[in-house]
């Protein structure tokens, strides 16, 4: 096992390639960034605040980092799994079908051919979208989430909020601080919104039902579309 310390910036960008082996990084209070794996390439680029690793053997091999809190992380893996544990600044994923799970970023772009993804908790914005994979995320500021079976579950979305699905359902519940626009063919859709929130609502569906217990106005707008998908909005 070769194992390799960097006396990077703080301010150090990490860009991490694998083509199936797991890519774990656990981000920590340190200074510096330590490499684990059987075989890797190390070579810092952008005049030394970054730090490009590669995997060896045709990238089959897996990668244990970590870094310091508040690290960018940029991962690319065709399909081995991702795992982020610990606090990150801007985070991009994208795998073809390894499962993608992050614990907390302050920007987030998470992509799975057919993997799942698990956001914990995202300051800012963030993107998540999988083909077949489930889409799971705890409170986020802002969210876009995109999946054609899979499911989209939302804990708390701050602001604006879109999502589209063709045959999984999407669940969340939302602020109402920004637009909601949530697009289905047969999935189900249920948000729940602020008790007493006045909505500006675009309800467009074919035999699907729509329950909406809220008023109108002015509060929030918001857009539901789905063909034969249920759309139910629920006070909370």
């Amino acid at each position: 096992m070769n194992l390799q310390h960097f006396d990077l910036p703080v301010a150090v960008t990490l860009r991490l390639q694998s083509r199936s082996g797991k890519i774990e990084v656990v981000a920590e209070p340190r200074e510096d960034v330590v490499v684990e794996g059987d075989r890797f390439d190390a070579s810092e680029a952008d005049g030394g605040t970054a730090l490009e690793v590669r995997s060896g053997h045709g990238g089959s091999k897996s990668l244990s980092v970590r870094c310091p809190v508040g690290t960018d992380v940029v991962v690319g893996t065709h399909s081995g799994a991702v795992n982020l544990s610990g606090e990150f600044g801007i985070v991009s994923v994208t795998t073809m079908s390894g499962g993608i799970e992050v614990e907390r970023a302050d920007e987030a772009d998470l992509r799975s051919g057919s993997g799942s993804v698990r956001l914990g908790s995202c300051g800012g914005r963030c993107r998540m979208n999988s083909m077949s994979g489930s889409i799971i995320a705890g409170a986020v500021a802002s969210a876009s989430a995109g999946t054609m079976s899979g499911s989209i579950t939302i804990d708390r979305v701050v602001g604006r909020f879109k999502a589209r699905s063709v045959s999984g359902t999407i669940v969340a519940m939302c602020d109402c601080e920004g637009q909601i626009t949530v697009k289905t063919v047969s999935g189900k859709v249920q948000l729940k919104l602020p008790t007493g929130t006045a909505l500006d609502t675009r309800f467009k569906t074919l035999s699907g039902k729509v329950r909406n217990p809220f008023p109108a106005g002015n509060d929030c707008h918001l857009e539901a579309m789905s063909i034969s998908g249920s759309i139910e909005l629920v006070q909370a």
